[in-house]
C-alpha cells in the first residue's frame, strides 16, 4: 500500500516544523526542462526521478514528504525547449534550497535527478554538502547509477532485451548499454514504466540513432589515460568522447540507441536494478555512517572553467 503523499512546502509552518522534527525522510528534485527527442516530454527526467523516488518509498509507514522540482539543469541536451542553467547559478540555487531545508529543521534529505550531465550532478554535490555541513543526512543516488554507467555489464539486464527476437541485434544493444544515455531504448522504457502518459506512440517508428564518430581530442585523451593505468579517467573520458560526438550530428536526433524497443517491461527491469543501489545507498548513508557517493568526472569544473567554456 502507497502512504500519503505531502508537499512539505504546502503545509503550514508550525506544521511542517513538526512533521520535520519526527525525522521523517525529504526528497527533493532537481531537474531540467530538456529536450528528449521527439516521442518524450520536456520533463522527462522529473517524471522518472519522482516515479523511482516513490518506488524507493513503497512500503515504508512513514508519509512520502517531497518538495517540488527546482526544473534547474546544466547543460541540458539541445533541442526546442531546453532552459539552460549556468552551472555557478545552479549551485547557488541548489545551496540556497539546502540551506533553507534544513533550516526548517529536516534531518534525512534525498537530491533526486535523473539528468546526466557532470557539471548537473557536481551542482547537486554542493547541496549535498551544505546539508552535511548543517547536521544534515544527505543523499545523492543518481552519482551511482550513472558510475555504473561507465561500466555497465548489459548482459546483467537481459530480461529487459528478452523480446528483442533478432540475436545479434540484442547482443549489440546489451553490449552498447553504457551508451545509450539519452532518450533511447533505456529512458524511453523507463518513462513507459514510470510515466506511460507522456511517451508519444509515434516512438516505435524512430529510426536507431545514426552512427557516432567519438570526439578526436577526447578520445585520444582517453587513451592515453588507459596507457598510463587510470582506468576510470579513461572511462570517463571514453563516454564524454562518445557524448560529445552524438551532440556534434547534423541533423541531431536528440535521443540515442533504439528508442523504438521500448517497453515498460524493460524499463521495470531496469528500475528493479537501480532500486536496489538505492536502498543499498539508503541503509548505508541515511540509516547508517556512509557517505553520499561522489559525482563522476568532476575533473569536467576544471576543464570547462565552472561551466564557462565549452569543450
Amino acid at each position: 500500500m502507497m502512504s500519503a503523499m505531502i508537499r512539505l512546502l504546502d503545509m503550514s509552518h508550525d506544521g511542517a516544523r513538526a512533521l520535520l522534527a519526527t525525522g521523517v525522510t525529504v526528497h527533493a528534485f532537481v531537474n531540467p526542462v530538456e529536450y528528449h527527442g521527439p516521442h518524450l516530454p520536456l520533463h522527462n527526467d522529473h517524471l522518472v526521478s519522482f516515479g523511482l523516488a516513490r518506488a524507493l518509498h513503497q512500503g515504508s509507514e512513514q508519509p512520502f514528504v517531497y518538495v517540488d522540482d527546482l526544473a534547474i539543469g546544466v547543460e541540458p541536451t539541445k533541442g526546442q525547449g531546453s532552459r539552460h542553467t549556468p552551472f555557478d547559478v545552479a549551485c547557488a540555487v541548489i545551496r540556497e534550497a539546502s540551506r533553507a531545508l534544513a533550516e526548517l529543521g529536516a534531518e534525512r534529505v534525498i537530491l533526486h535527478t535523473f539528468h546526466g550531465n557532470p557539471l548537473h550532478n557536481l551542482a547537486i554535490e554542493a547541496g549535498v554538502e551544505a546539508l552535511r555541513a548543517a547536521g544534515v543526512r544527505a543523499l545523492a543516488p543518481f552519482n551511482a547509477v550513472l558510475r555504473e554507467l561507465l561500466e555497465v555489464d548489459g548482459s546483467l539486464y537481459a530480461d529487459a532485451f528478452a523480446h528483442i527476437e533478432d540475436r545479434a541485434e540484442r547482443d549489440e544493444m546489451m553490449q552498447g548499454l553504457h551508451l545509450d544515455f539519452h532518450g533511447g531504448f533505456f529512458e524511453t522504457s523507463m518513462t513507459m514504466a514510470h510515466a506511460p502518459q507522456s511517451v508519444s506512440s509515434g516512438y516505435r517508428l524512430l529510426p536507431p540513432c545514426p552512427a557516432i564518430t567519438p570526439h578526436t581530442l577526447a578520445a585520444n585523451a582517453a587513451r592515453i589515460a588507459k596507457l598510463v593505468g587510470r582506468d576510470v579517467l579513461a572511462k570517463e573520458l571514453g563516454l564524454a568522447a562518445f557524448g560529445l560526438g552524438w551532440q556534434a550530428l547534423d541533423p541531431f536526433p536528440g535521443y540515442t540507441g533504439r528508442p523504438h524497443r521500448a517497453t515498460a517491461e524493460a524499463g521495470a527491469v531496469f528500475t528493479r536494478h537501480i532500486l536496489d543501489r538505492y536502498r543499498a545507498l539508503v541503509a548505508t548513508v541515511l540509516d547508517g555512517d556512509g557517505v553520499s557517493p561522489p559525482p563522476i568526472m568532476p575533473w569536467v569544473a576544471t576543464v570547462t572553467a565552472h561551466g564557462r567554456l565549452s569543450v
